[in-house]
């Protein structure tokens, strides 16, 4: 079995979507993580951990550091996204999640950063979505006229699944309405 490629998670594209935002060293992005009530709602993290994700990162190309002399303190790491890390978050904010369950997170972090560059972005992410979204009842549907007769509970599943992914198309149609609501008339 070969192993996982170790492509970023959403916990890294979050840190690159701060740094996209400036530089920062380890402890500002912390504070910023734990401060910012947008971020905080959809995820937290140990510093430990952060330091941990951030050396990944800088490893893999996405960030540079460079260390910055401090008077009142020790020197510290400030970091940057590099331009395959800026590549890499700019990707991420205009892609779909594949799986419904990376909705509560993965999404939510993406419209984030997608709101945060701009209402086209954002409303390009969701119309990505949307589309996302569609192909999954389509595949549901197809997989549950596959059964037979007597296999009640799994159709039950696929129901569960369904209203699960027709609800979460309601909520972003509301929020493409939202977005059309605050952009400028022409």
């Amino acid at each position: 079995m070969s192993p996982r490629p170790s492509l970023p998670l959403t916990h890294e594209y979050i840190l690159l979507g701060l740094l996209h935002q400036r530089p920062m060293h380890g402890y500002d992005l912390h504070k910023e993580i734990a401060t910012r009530e947008e971020i905080a709602l959809i995820w937290s993290i140990k510093q430990s951990r952060l330091y941990a994700l951030l050396d990944k990162l800088e490893t893999q190309g996405m960030l540079t550091s460079t260390l910055v002399p401090g008077e009142a303190h020790p020197s510290r790491k400030e970091f940057r996204l590099t331009d395959a890390g800026q590549q890499a978050f700019y990707s991420w904010i205009q892609s779909p999640v594949h799986h419904p369950r990376e909705m509560r997170q993965d999404f939510l972090a993406r419209l984030y950063f997608a709101s945060q560059t701009s209402q086209q972005a954002a409303a390009h992410l969701i119309h990505q979505q949307q589309a996302a979204c569609r192909n999954w009842l389509q595949g549901l549907d197809q997989r549950e006229r596959l059964l037979g007769e007597d296999r009640d509970f799994e159709r039950s599943v696929y129901a569960f699944r369904t209203k699960q992914i027709t609800g979460m198309l309601e909520w972003l149609s509301s929020q493409e309405i939202k977005l059309t609501q605050r952009q400028p008339a022409l």
